[in-house]
């Protein structure tokens, strides 16, 4: 498998951004839920932003540790970056997120990025957990959680999704999880 590393943008990477979210193809996980967020085409998932809303989204969440943080998913054999993976505060816990760009999808670029984020978010800035909620049809992503020692907890949210009843489970991970399996991990 590949090795990957994350690399935290600067403003002009931010191109890559905007390529990711007008891509139908990486935003369709993002297709068929009913959000109000400016952008957003329901259709396609993807969302639209101007030059200048990229900054206010930039100084929002770069450079913003120990609670934020935001980095781009290189791989070793890439020239450019393949995703993006964040989390921030929500509550008690914090909140993650991860985009791999559609041409990289299946490569097992996912958990090895996650593999990376444990380690910031519990070694680096001493976050207490991180956690997803994801739809229970995306059989690949819950693989990539698993494998990385994300379990599933009972919270669950039930949305729509072009008119068809959609779950989403929890995927968490505590510091502690990671410390106790952290030996069991295969970063290669």
């Amino acid at each position: 498998m590949k090795r990957v590393f994350l690399v935290v943008p600067s403003k002009d990477d931010l191109k890559y951004r905007k390529i990711w979210m007008n891509d139908p193809k990486t935003m369709s996980y993002n297709a068929g839920f009913d959000m109000d967020l400016k952008g957003y085409d329901k259709e396609t998932g993807t969302i639209s932003k101007t030059d200048e809303e990229m900054l206010i989204w930039y100084d929002k969440w770069i450079n913003k540790e120990p609670d934020r943080y935001f980095a781009y998913i290189h791989s070793v054999d890439e020239d450019e970056p393949i995703g993006e993976i964040y989390y921030y505060p929500d509550g008690d816990i914090h909140s993650m997120g991860i985009l791999i760009s559609d041409k990289y999808r299946g490569k097992g670029y996912s958990y090895l990025a996650l593999l990376e984020l444990e380690e910031v978010a519990f070694e680096r800035n001493d976050i207490n957990e991180l956690s997803d909620m994801i739809p229970l049809d995306r059989i690949g992503a819950i693989k990539s959680f698993k494998k990385a020692g994300f379990i599933h907890t009972d919270k669950e949210e039930k949305g729509t999704v072009f008119g068809k009843e959609s779950i989403s489970k929890q995927l968490l991970i505590t510091k502690e999880m990671y410390f106790n399996n952290k030996g069991d991990l295969n970063y290669e």
